[in-house]
């Protein structure tokens, strides 16, 4: 009985190591895992505060551009097509698209619990909310300044034609059946006023752009912090 006894022992207590080494195993993945999200995090911070630089950097040179015609206007004279290049390259603009593939990847798996740093997570979850609500105000600002820049009641009065890659696309036969007015003489003209108007607006926008990247970075930079100091 003493040996039956003893042998119940020793089988539960191989099974209570097997399970303390299976549950130190399972914790040590865990803690791999773990620290590799933090890093990938990292990983994903730092692409989005490069392309904010550049996005920033962008929005300074509409500014530049749009001032730079507002003050060529009135002296009449740029030719058009020199104004109608600028004034495509005062417009365009890249979209903001935040790296957000490890935090779906937390998310959709269901992985969330796998970081232990509560103070992170509740960090993490604050800013990707915040992130989200400024890239729609992003969004909406640069979908507004492209309806805005093409709301004109005939483009080829403009001169939209004139710009070079629309002068390469339709050829030198095709541009000569095109209208030719001269709006940019004329202060009075209709098509003038409203050019000068989109071109305010366009450094009205770019600055807000600057102000919204800038509130991403501010925001991101708690997150950022941390995650450089538990990325091992």
């Amino acid at each position: 009985m003493l040996y039956a006894i003893g042998e119940i022992i020793l089988v539960v207590i191989g099974i209570l190591i097997a399970l303390q080494i299976n549950n130190w195993n399972e914790s040590r993945k865990n803690t791999i895992i773990e620290n590799e999200y933090y890093c990938r995090l990292l990983e994903d911070f730092e692409l989005d505060r490069r392309n904010i630089k550049r996005l920033s950097d962008e929005s300074d040179y509409k500014i530049k551009k749009s001032k730079a015609l507002l003050l060529d206007l009135p002296k009449k004279e740029k030719s058009k097509e020199y104004i109608i290049d600028n004034y495509i390259q005062a417009l365009r603009t890249n979209a903001f698209a935040p790296s957000k593939v490890t935090i779906l990847d937390i998310t959709s798996s269901s992985k969330l619990n796998l970081i232990k740093n509560d103070s992170l997570k509740k960090t993490l979850i604050r800013y990707y909310a915040e992130l989200d609500n400024l890239v729609y105000q992003l969004d909406l600002n640069r979908n507004h300044s492209i309806e805005r820049a093409f709301a004109y009641e005939d483009d080829n009065q403009v001169g939209f034609q004139y710009a070079d890659y629309a002068k390469a696309s339709l050829g030198e036969e095709v541009m000569a059946t095109l209208p030719v007015n001269n709006w940019q003489l004329d202060e009075n003209s209709k098509v003038y006023k409203q050019f000068q108007n989109d071109l305010v607006f366009f450094v009205l926008m770019s600055n807000r752009e600057k102000q919204h990247f800038q509130k991403i970075l501010n925001e991101m930079q708690p997150v950022y912090k941390q995650l450089q100091k538990l990325c091992k």
